[in-house]
């Protein structure tokens, strides 16, 4: 009788219920058929009453494809796989504690998992949509796109060097406005903010290309040797650049506007501007992600994907734990001093570099909260990203 109690609950998520598991009632009036042969996951269950709960909040029901979607999802990450559902009996098998019978993990009230279990799930299904794209082709370059590709002999020779996340933005906005990095002796244009930016840029790009550490352990492991990770050193990245491109031909940008008026443009392209909570969930994304389509393309996907679709949400950047106030403050001058040593020429004040005044003791450091990260992705499955969106972006812009 469990099991008919079970799928009476089952068949009321896939209705929008949002009634809890230990609240639904134990008198046969919930009880229902099987619509499956197993029952769905604890972590499945959980995650379509919380979005169910999403939807209601916002006047909306869960279409039935996506919460079968929900239930019939599997389980990113490492770790437990489907969790069973408490109070459910299997067929000849007892789920006492401590009986005999029982293999695995207990089953769990699925209100009682933790969010980051949920994540698991969500992420996967994000991860599918994410993948769609990735079968559709890119549209066929407008005759202005195609125009604006050839490199004019009057626009000065430039390229732009410096941190992935917002580099990549400004050479494709760039591109778009006629000014196609590349040629001859070119000016290679360094970008740098200050450094507690310049670290959570590095994460960004991390997260976008490979996913991997949470923004603590990815603070931790770096401060913790001592080093700044390659994408944010920015003294590393300057000599590179003046190897490849010689010291005198390198321009240290810390005032936008100062390069855009070199380059003759009205101002300079930005990258998405993702909260915490935002490029955590990309993270998470991305590794399911990095199952169902090439490890190259993953990093585009994304970008096209995520990155527009979140831009301008997650709440603030992530900011450092304050026990890394010191190693920051030294990296930061040391990177200053190793720039004015080399006397590069600088678009704005080196002193940019430096840390940010910090704020309010009592607020805490920003770091991402799975709660928010989740609401972030019940968004994310009760409106899809869909190849079609991500056409549409591109005829739009």
């Amino acid at each position: 009788m469990s099991r008919r109690r079970a799928w009476g609950w089952v068949a009321a998520l896939r209705a929008g219920s949002t009634t809890p598991w230990l609240a639904w009632p134990t008198d046969g009036t919930g009880e229902g058929d099987a619509l499956a042969a197993e029952l769905p996951g604890a972590q499945q269950l959980a995650l379509l009453r919380r979005l169910n709960l999403h939807a209601a909040a916002a006047g909306r029901t869960v279409p039935t494809d996506i919460a079968d979607r929900v239930l019939g999802a599997g389980v990113s990450g490492r770790g437990r796989s489907e969790l069973a559902l408490v109070g459910v009996d299997e067929p000849g098998q007892s789920r006492e504690a401590g009986s005999s019978g029982q293999f695995g993990p207990r089953p769990v009230d699925p209100d009682a998992l933790a969010d980051d279990e949920l994540l698991r799930v969500a992420s996967a299904l994000v991860a599918d949509d994410v993948a769609v794209a990735a079968a559709v082709p890119d549209p066929e370059p407008s005759l202005v796109e195609r125009v604006r590709s050839v490199r004019r002999p009057w626009v000065r020779s430039f390229v732009v060097v410096g941190m992935p996340w917002r580099a990549d933005a400004v050479r494709a906005d760039l591109t778009a406005r006629g000014h196609r990095p590349g040629g001859r002796r070119p000016t290679a244009y360094l970008l740098a903010e200050d450094l507690e930016t310049v670290l959570v840029q590095a994460w960004t790009s991390r997260c976008f290309d490979q996913g991997g550490a949470t923004w603590r352990g990815f603070v931790r492991a770096n401060a913790g040797a001592g080093n700044l990770p390659p994408r944010a050193d920015v003294a590393r990245m300057a000599r590179s650049a003046a190897y490849k491109y010689g010291a005198e031909r390198v321009r240290v940008v810390l005032d936008d506007r100062l390069m855009a008026d070199e380059l003759g443009v009205p101002r300079l392209g930005a990258p998405p501007r993702l909260g915490a909570h935002a490029v955590d969930l990309v993270r998470r994304v991305g590794e399911p992600l990095g199952l169902l389509v090439a490890s190259e393309e993953r990093p585009r996907l994304l970008r096209e994907t995520l990155g527009e679709r979140l831009d301008g949400r997650g709440g603030p950047p992530p900011t450092l734990p304050p026990r890394w106030d010191t190693w920051l403050r030294t990296q930061a001058e040391r990177t200053r001093h190793d720039l004015a040593a080399a006397r590069y020429p600088v678009l704005g004040d080196l002193d940019q570099l430096l840390p940010r005044p910090l704020g309010s003791e009592q607020s805490g450091p920003v770091v991402p909260v799975d709660a928010e990260v989740l609401s972030l992705a019940l968004g994310l499955l009760l409106d899809p990203v869909t190849a079609t969106a991500r056409t549409q972006g591109k005829e739009d812009a």
